[in-house]
């Protein structure tokens, strides 16, 4: 089973230009930002929302452990109303394929008893659809759905 640990703020320095990236690349590929602006959009939202970092209330950045000394990934929720909001999953490169995201989510569904959590929600992106179908089959259910044409 995998650890989390809360992330030390020099850890989240260096994790925050990928969760700056990821999240840019995220909404240009669904359409909702513009490739030439997507990049400041991102850096604005990500310190808007995390403004004190890793000691941002109600915030937690938990790097996620395969062993005592092994980062495979990290986890950043937010709890609101005894509810837990996953804002952000990364698996390193190095560990895909492991089912390491699926373990992460049990990691946090055990954590989240120690802050008197009800329910988790997480997003998906449409298109990620291996994601969606490992998390119907842990029981999460969808409860929202957004769609969008070009025209």
């Amino acid at each position: 089973m995998l650890k989390l640990v809360k992330m030390k703020q020099n850890e989240y320095d260096v994790i925050k230009g990928k969760l700056i990236s990821d999240y840019a690349k995220e909404k240009v590929r669904v359409g909702h930002w513009q490739e030439n602006e997507a990049i400041e959009l991102s850096k604005e939202t990500l310190e808007k929302i995390l403004k004190d970092g890793v000691d941002t209330n109600n915030h937690y950045l938990m790097t996620a452990y395969k062993d005592e000394e092994k980062k495979v990934g990290f986890i950043w929720f937010n709890i609101f109303n005894k509810s837990v909001f996953v804002n952000a999953l990364c698996i390193y490169d190095e560990f895909k394929g492991n089912d390491y995201e699926i373990k992460v989510v049990e990691a946090l569904e055990e954590k989240s008893y120690e802050y008197k959590a009800k329910k988790i929600n997480l997003h998906s992106f449409g298109y990620n659809e291996g994601a969606i179908a490992s998390y119907r089959k842990m029981g999460y259910e969808i409860t929202d759905v957004y769609m969008n044409k070009k025209i």
